[in-house]
């Protein structure tokens, strides 16, 4: 099963880096979205339910600006956009008040920059079934 994932971060090269992560961590990547802020996730979200393609994961960055992350995810929560599809804020400060209420409007998981390509495994694994694994990394994933 090849996922889609929306990616939010205001960094161009932070962006290509989460999208090389994910393919190097085994997902089967058949897309990914970028957005340079919440406002362009939004939009990106929007766009995808018009074009009935659906969103598997949203990995969002918790400082940009326009909107942030936390914004982003209340107003996704608001305007009832994705429901159920697992979001993972990334924060270069885990100890950030901003990420428990990002949690608190439904982040499933977090991940401290800078990460590694072991982190980015567990976590994506433990948030989209394992048939989202490509065949070659069926059984590296430990949780």
């Amino acid at each position: 099963m090849s996922v889609r994932v929306l990616i939010i971060d205001d960094s161009m090269v932070m962006r290509r880096i989460l999208e090389s992560a994910l393919r190097q961590s085994g997902l089967d990547l058949a897309e990914a979205l970028h957005a340079a802020n919440g406002m362009e996730g939004l939009a990106a979200l929007e766009n995808s339910a018009a074009k009935d393609l659906q969103i598997d994961l949203i990995l969002c960055d918790m400082h940009m600006p326009v909107l942030n992350g936390l914004d982003f995810l209340l107003e996704k929560q608001r305007r009832n956009l994705a429901p159920g599809v697992p979001v993972v804020v990334i924060t270069a400060d885990a100890s950030d008040p901003q990420v428990l209420d990002a949690v608190a409007a439904g982040a499933q998981g977090t991940i401290s920059k800078p990460f590694t390509l072991e982190r980015i495994k567990t976590c994506v694994a433990s948030l989209l079934p394992p048939v989202a694994r490509a065949p070659s990394a069926t059984g590296d994933v430990h949780e």
